[in-house]
């Protein structure tokens, strides 16, 4: 299969892929079913992780507080909704060409969306897998103490998808290095204190384990969607309880996304230590965070 493999590979790469990695499904033997790629494709061999980057500045004007919406489109929106089904739909043709099954995976949003079709499902249909679990089982990078997925290219800043298929394709050796250091700074800086400083929740891949703290992912989502006006620039605490601001009701017809927090201790915070600590490859002339981190007044009122 290397000339297959070798193909898939550049075609991924023509189609806007920055990292391809491969995965036998033999990696997934001992996951969840919530992780298992043959939750939603039986007969998969062979799972193809591909990673695209965040553009960098727009989390650079989100550190700044200045400018929200490129994060919104460009790191999230587009990269979801336009640059990943040309990617997949590339790749999954590519594979069809020679004759094999393709399942184009897309960032997961709405997970046991409905009953089962067969006894054996361990939830409804459009089942939900961790992309991130993908990416480490594709050798592309470890999973950091946040949770948060970490390639040795570019830190946090990627979003990982998938393709699964029946085709038996040359592995990617998994990631042997190490990029998360312990530091704890995406600890101290979440403002939602949505996670803690023990690695409490463990995850076997092929041979090796991988480990990542607890996520409250209501904490978590509060904060993320901007509904706390303690930490949201768009909220002006006139706001009714469950009442979007004017901002957040313009992303969510936009962009069908509200990410207000952007990250700013799991993402943000981690990678301005990764990069100025020199732990991961991308360089750049001027630091993600460079002065004092802006805050809100306690009450989040203007």
């Amino acid at each position: 299969m290397s000339d297959l493999t070798d193909r898939i590979r550049t075609e991924a790469r023509a189609a806007g892929a920055d990292l391809v990695g491969l995965a036998p499904i033999e990696r997934f033997e001992h996951a969840p079913p919530e992780f298992n790629p043959r939750t939603i494709f039986p007969q998969t061999q062979t799972v193809i992780a591909m990673a695209m980057r965040q553009p960098r500045g727009a989390l650079k004007t989100v550190e700044e507080g200045t400018y929200w919406q490129a994060y919104n489109c460009d790191g999230y929106w587009y990269l979801n909704e336009v640059a990943a089904p040309r990617l997949l739909r590339a790749v999954s043709l590519a594979l069809e060409a020679d004759g094999w099954t393709a399942v184009p995976v897309h960032n997961p949003f709405c997970p046991d969306a409905g009953r089962r079709t067969r006894p054996d499902q361990p939830a409804g249909p459009d089942g939900m897998v961790s992309l991130r679990v993908i990416g480490v089982a594709a050798g592309l990078g470890e999973l950091g103490h946040s949770k948060m997925f970490l390639t040795p290219q570019y830190g946090p800043r990627q979003r990982i998808f998938a393709v699964f298929t029946d085709a038996k394709l040359d592995p990617t050796p998994l990631f042997e290095g190490q990029i998360c250091d312990g530091c704890m700074e995406c600890v101290r800086a979440c403002q939602a204190c949505a996670m803690g400083k023990s690695r409490d929740v463990h995850i076997r891949i092929g041979d090796r384990d991988y480990s990542h703290a607890p996520l409250d992912t209501d904490a978590c989502g509060r904060v993320h969607r901007g509904d706390d006006p303690r930490f949201s620039p768009f909220r002006t605490g006139r706001e009714r309880p469950g009442e979007w601001s004017r901002y957040q009701q313009f992303l969510r017809h936009r962009f069908r996304h509200l990410a207000i927090c952007v990250g700013r201790g799991c993402l943000r915070a981690c990678l301005d230590h990764l990069e100025k600590t020199g732990r991961i490859e991308a360089k750049f002339h001027t630091p993600l965070v460079e002065r004092e981190r802006w805050e809100l007044d306690a009450g989040g009122h203007e």
